[in-house]
């Protein structure tokens, strides 16, 4: 995996990471939400009231929450009311007692029922409508309950119950207690302005993920695809280099395999051992302008020659100026014949002043001219490559580098014949 794919994957993996944490607290806060609502409808409160005179005009305690004395009104009417066996043993009072809950609060009364003191003794409820009514003899007190019809009072509605109560005497109620749960929508939740944040927040990066996701995979195919035009290319231009010297054919491709080997080994990134691979397909591209008839010549090159022959370099420096694209492909062909005590040429240069891939393009280069047959000779054998790179250590070539070499050859990781 390259450098670029690598970090693709990792912010992937971040991305993934951000989207599965986010829509955890997402959850966990919808669950907070819901918790907190279900608490609420679940949690009532109790609203006690003194009623006083037939008007029904109520003195509130409250249960201490804010605006409490003013949220609720009971109001209690006797609209109608008759008087059974005047005179009789069984005298007593009929009545119709209409009851209203005035909700002033901001919020539906839900889940609730209402206990009234009953000021007199021996009562018989006849009827109900709107509620269920439950009487309690020991305590004296009577249970309302709602029906379906009375179930929520809205905010800022009234809700209506009554029954019909037989009794000794007519009955001022004097003591209520409302209790009952607030209904909260979930928008005067702050929490649920921030889930709506959260979830817009959320959406628009999966969204983002998504598209991201299938830019990379496009991304990805047009880079494995450039890759491999650019590999194309330098391959098939290092093999025309190498089909001017009848001795060197594959050479560069073989320079370029022993640099990656060596780059790997040293621990360079996937995308430096790429790139250290093109260069070494590039390396002798000078070669270009060099008369065959030196490239070939079996004898030894004169002054001149040679010096024609040197000027490889700086050919391939000027060939690849421009060439930006690889970090470092004018460096290897420029001082790739650079030596580690500063006897090279063309520069001169010396230590670690020489590009690190000039350094390890060199060692490379010089690796495979012993392992070739040339048209002055046939390659070395094994134990004297050994030999040649143990006693130019320092001085050829860098020290680090060819110990590295030195020890691939010997476990085997480079092959020599």
């Amino acid at each position: 995996m390259t450098d670029i794919g690598r970090r693709i994957k990792t912010k992937k993996r971040y991305g993934v990471v951000i989207l599965v944490a986010s829509f955890i607290v997402l959850a966990v806060s919808l669950a907070g939400l819901f918790a907190k609502v279900s608490l609420d409808l679940n949690n009532p409160f109790q609203y006690h009231m003194s009623i006083n005179g037939d008007s029904g005009q109520k003195a509130a305690e409250g249960d201490g929450s804010e605006d409490s004395l003013s949220d609720y009104n009971y109001t209690v009417t006797i609209s109608k009311h008759w008087l059974n066996d005047p005179g009789g043993p069984l005298e007593n009072y009929g009545a119709q007692y209409d009851n209203a809950i005035i909700n002033n609060s901001s919020y539906d009364l839900v889940n609730w029922h209402v206990v009234v003191s009953v000021p007199v003794r021996n009562i018989t409820i006849d009827s109900y409508w709107n509620g269920e009514w439950e009487y309690d003899k020991s305590k004296d007190k009577i249970t309302i309950y709602p029906d379906e019809m009375t179930e929520t009072i809205k905010a800022g509605e009234t809700g209506g119950f009554g029954a019909v109560i037989i009794s000794d005497e007519l009955m001022d109620f004097e003591e209520v207690t409302l209790v009952g749960c607030r209904y909260k929508p979930v928008t005067k939740y702050v929490i649920f302005w921030f889930i709506m944040v959260l979830l817009v927040v959320w959406a628009t990066s999966l969204i983002a993920y998504i598209l991201y996701r299938f830019r990379d995979r496009n991304y990805r195919k047009n880079a494995e695809r450039l890759n491999d035009v650019i590999s194309q290319t330098m391959t098939t231009f290092a093999n025309f280099i190498d089909t001017k010297d009848e001795y060197t054919k594959g050479h560069s491709a073989r320079v370029a395999y022993y640099a990656q080997k060596i780059a790997e080994k040293m621990g360079m990134s996937d995308d430096e051992i790429r790139d250290i691979g093109h260069i070494g397909l590039m390396h002798d591209c000078g070669k270009l302008a060099i008369p065959e008839n030196i490239l070939n010549k079996p004898g030894k090159l004169s002054e001149e020659e040679f010096d024609i022959m040197r000027r490889h370099t700086t050919n391939g420096g000027n060939i690849l100026k421009d060439f930006t694209a690889i970090e470092g492909i004018r460096d290897g062909a420029l001082y790739h014949h650079e030596r580690y005590d500063g006897k090279g040429y063309m520069q001169g240069l010396a230590g670690e002043d020489i590009p690190l891939v000039a350094r390890i393009i060199g060692v490379a280069d010089a690796l495979d001219a012993m392992n070739s047959d040339r048209c002055y000779r046939k390659h070395l054998p094994k134990e004297e490559i050994l030999s040649e790179l143990e006693t130019h250590m320092g001085k050829q070539f860098d020290p680090k580098i060819a110990r590295i070499t030195i020890d691939m050859i010997k476990s085997g990781e480079i092959f020599i014949e």
